[in-house]
């Protein structure tokens, strides 16, 4: 087959977040996630590019940053196209100044997503803060290398929605995309996370309220990808837009994962799934036994410090995250919640 112009390239499956939300299919699907293709593989699949033609092309995961043999791969598709628009998305947890002026010489453009602010940690289940991120993002942006920032709303972030438009933008971003949690990957067995449609347009409304940040911005009102025919008609109702137009995916761009096995988009599957069943299923009997089991989260809070009683967490403490006031939360207690909740 030959590939369309615009192409993503999920080089690992490999994370060192935990997003509750993640839409990788790897996580209802595991065996789309491996075997990972080697160095080589992925220079022969930049040569089929090369070949068909293909001019837009998307690094990503996973976290690509943790291949150790990213910048060969990188620095082979500006070999092989030399021409094209190549993009990196990253978490930047592994982001800095030598990696931003790296990217800058071959001509990688870069991309990162802001999950939240006090609810950053719970978002990318971590210990992190958001203060890094829009620290790298304000650096980029003075290095004249400015990097794209997507923001995904929550049920537990929304209440900061336009408070992440705002951070994003006042720290440089290049452009900035605000779309609601896709149902799909972990999202599956979350949807507690996700919102209404109500309240997706109610945050389109406010974030189009804001004083002029002359920053490029786009909204994705996708809640399920139509490319996805496994969703049941309960979810569909309840999620799904009956005006929605068809996904343009395959014609217009596609997905090849870690694996090498081509997609039409991030959230379909390949006509040809390799051998392994699903890990978590869309059947309403069985989501429901998963939303149970599924929706608490370990999350290890060493160093933080509770807003409210000053407590610090130790080295050793978790919370785990059971419901949305914890998520909400989950930056802004100690340790002992039942004191700040």
């Amino acid at each position: 087959m030959r590939y369309p112009r615009h192409i993503t390239l999920e080089l690992t499956a490999k994370c060192n977040f935990r997003c509750p939300y993640c839409y990788c299919v790897w996580h209802e699907y595991p065996a789309l996630a491996k075997p990972e293709l080697d160095t080589d593989g992925w220079k022969a699949i930049l040569d089929k590019c090369a070949a068909d033609g293909v001019d837009d092309i998307l690094f990503t995961g996973g976290e690509a940053l943790l291949r150790d043999d990213l910048f060969e791969i990188l620095k082979y598709a500006r070999r092989v196209l030399p021409q094209a628009r190549l993009s990196l998305f990253t978490n930047a947890s592994r982001l800095d100044e030598k990696l931003i002026r790296r990217f800058k010489r071959i001509r990688v453009h870069l991309a990162t997503s802001l999950q939240g602010l006090a609810t950053y940690g719970a978002m990318t289940g971590t210990r992190r803060s958001y203060k890094r991120l829009l620290a790298v993002v304000a650096r980029a942006s003075e290095l004249r290398w400015p990097i794209a920032v997507s923001v995904t709303i929550t049920k537990a972030n929304i209440h900061e929605a336009t408070d992440m438009f705002v951070a994003a933008a006042l720290s440089g971003a290049s452009t900035i995309q605000v779309g609601p949690v896709i149902l799909g990957g972990r999202a599956v067995s979350r949807q507690e996370l996700m919102i209404t449609r109500e309240e997706w347009e109610e945050v389109k409304r406010r974030i189009r309220a804001l004083p002029d940040a002359h920053v490029p911005y786009t909204f994705c009102d996708e809640f399920i990808c139509s490319c996805r025919d496994d969703t049941p008609k309960c979810l569909l109702e309840k999620w799904g837009d009956k005006n929605r137009k068809p996904c343009p995916a395959g014609k217009d761009f596609g997905v090849i994962g870690p694996n090498g096995l081509y997609r039409t988009c991030l959230h379909s599957l390949p006509r040809a799934m390799p051998p392994g069943g699903r890990v978590v299923p869309r059947d309403a009997e069985s989501l429901k036994e998963a939303h149970i089991t599924n929706t608490r989260i370990m999350f290890a809070r060493a160093g933080d410090e509770c807003r409210q009683c000053g407590n610090s967490a130790n080295a050793n403490s978790q919370l785990e995250l059971a419901t949305l006031a914890q998520w909400q939360h989950s930056t802004d207690v100690c340790a002992e919640m039942q004191r700040c909740l």
